[in-house]
């Protein structure tokens, strides 16, 4: 027979080449459980462990090698298809050896070989595995602190201290999962100290309007470290109201508000809205609050100016008020009271202002009252009141009737009737007169009867009543409404 690596003839019955040591068996031992197999195996099929071509395919040695090049044998066509087979595993490291090194030493440094590759597999594996584990783990993390995930700048800016109030507000709200009522920010103030025990804090205030029940919330953040810490100090209802937070809206642009304010050494936060009814514009209700919210005991007081919407001459509105609706005792009310003063959105109404708007309210009260065919007689003594003052100094005066379209005295209880060609006259039992025009179809009162029920009527000329009354005798000229003694 000869040898596959070399070509030179070796004795029948040969496991190892006598010139180039190639090993020419198609067995070989399993390094686990010391079973033939064959040279080819992948797997042990006693005991199922890989086996590793690298162990069986030796190298002769140097100085048995043939200057020409030999093609590949078995052995490593199998090692290279088995690299292939397990290409996600990183190929096993080439172990060189010394020219000086014997044939004899191959199988244990293919052993040697075999035990680092099968280390270095488990390695790779257990690394892929941990690096699987962490990417999990935050994946799981993540999903934990899911609604209180901040922006992706926002560790940054709630750590910078030198950001603006409102842009620290509107992040820790969101880094705390603060947002979901969708309101607006209203205002934010930061509140220093040179206190080193006092830590930093700010006070802030959101706001809806668009919902049944609009509100406002007050916010207190408090540093501590590169962090804030967010907490909800108060949240007040104004239920079917609008609130409105800017000072636009409140005419006092230039004045400071919102701003930090001491009052009898307790720290605040001072600020204003607009609360208007719903839909409200001018002549409706409208109200301006100004509030003081106390940073320490976290309460708040106001000061509501309530009153008729009115529009000033650039178009912008303002509340027309008596003034405020709270009592305007204590010093946190006393200094919203002065604040007031400083918002054009308000215009308390002064003591003669006041007193019109009583007299005129009490005119129109009566003259409601008076109104319709049913008040016609106490219309008619209330119009005529000097009027018949001056009948009984025996003046002629012109009488103050008013026309109707309806009949304004009881058919029923007519107790006397005159008639001509222009007019109709009645006498009802509670001693009024009362006139129907048959060219206009107007009715209208003659006399009232308050200076005295009339007892008996009759035609007087033409178109001329007498009138008889216990005080005396009234002529009346139904055609220019003129009246006169008749004492």
């Amino acid at each position: 027979m000869r040898c596959q690596h070399c070509g030179h003839e070796v004795p029948e019955g040969s496991a190892f080449c006598n010139h180039c040591g190639y090993r020419l068996s198609n067995e070989v031992t399993c390094p686990y459980c010391h079973q033939s197999i064959p040279s080819t195996s992948v797997f042990c099929p006693h005991c199922g462990k890989a086996v590793e071509n690298a162990d069986y395919s030796q190298e002769p040695p140097t100085a048995a090698r043939q200057p020409q090049p030999q093609p590949k044998t078995y052995n490593q066509q199998r090692q290279e298809a088995q690299r292939q087979a397990n290409a996600w595993q990183k190929p096993a490291p080439v172990i060189e050896r010394d020219d000086d090194e014997e044939g004899e030493d191959d199988d244990d440094n293919g052993g040697s070989r075999s035990n680092f590759n099968r280390n270095l597999i488990i390695f790779v594996v257990a690394a892929v595995l941990l690096i699987a584990l962490l990417n999990l783990l935050r994946h799981c993390n993540s999903q934990e602190n899911s609604r209180l995930e901040a922006r992706a700048d926002s560790a940054a800016l709630v750590a910078d201290s030198s950001q603006e109030p409102l842009q620290i507000l509107s992040a820790e709200l969101s880094r705390n999962g603060l947002t979901d009522d969708k309101a607006y920010t209203g205002c934010a103030v930061r509140f220093d100290s040179t206190d080193p025990d006092t830590p930093e804090r700010i006070v802030g205030v959101t706001y809806k309007d668009d919902t049944d029940r609009p509100f406002i919330k007050v916010y207190n953040l408090t540093r501590d470290g590169a962090q804030w810490k967010t907490e909800l100090g108060q949240t007040k209802y104004y239920d079917g109201r609008n609130i409105i937070m800017d000072n636009s809206s409140l005419i006092a642009e230039g004045v400071n508000i919102p701003r930090a304010v001491s009052i009898d050494g307790k720290q605040y936060l001072y600020f204003a809205f607009l609360n208007h009814l719903k839909g409200a514009g001018e002549g409706n209700n409208g109200r301006v609050t100004l509030a003081l919210y106390d940073v320490d005991q976290k309460k708040m007081t106001t000061l509501t100016y309530d009153g008729q919407i009115r529009s000033r001459n650039d178009g912008r509105q303002y509340v027309y008020s008596r003034g405020p609706l709270e009592n305007t005792s204590g010093s946190e009310r006393t200094f919203l009271r002065q604040e007031a003063a400083s918002i054009g959105a308000i215009r308390v109404a002064t003591q003669e202002e006041i007193d019109a708007e009583e007299e005129a309210k009490a005119k129109e009260e009566e003259e409601k009252a008076l109104s319709g065919e049913e008040n016609a007689e106490a219309k008619w003594d209330h119009d005529n009141a000097e009027n018949m003052d001056k009948l009984k100094e025996g003046e002629e005066v012109r009488m103050k009737p008013t026309q109707y379209d309806k009949p304004i005295i009881n058919m029923k209880e007519i107790k006397e009737k005159l008639e001509n060609d222009r007019y109709l006259v009645f006498l009802d039992t509670k001693g009024s007169v009362v006139g129907f025009n048959k060219s206009s179809r107007k009715y209208f009162t003659i006399y009232g009867g308050k200076n005295g029920a009339a007892s008996s009527i009759s035609m007087n000329g033409e178109n001329s009543v007498l009138i008889k009354t216990a005080n005396g005798s009234i002529t009346y000229d139904l055609v220019h409404d003129r009246a006169k003694s008749s004492n």
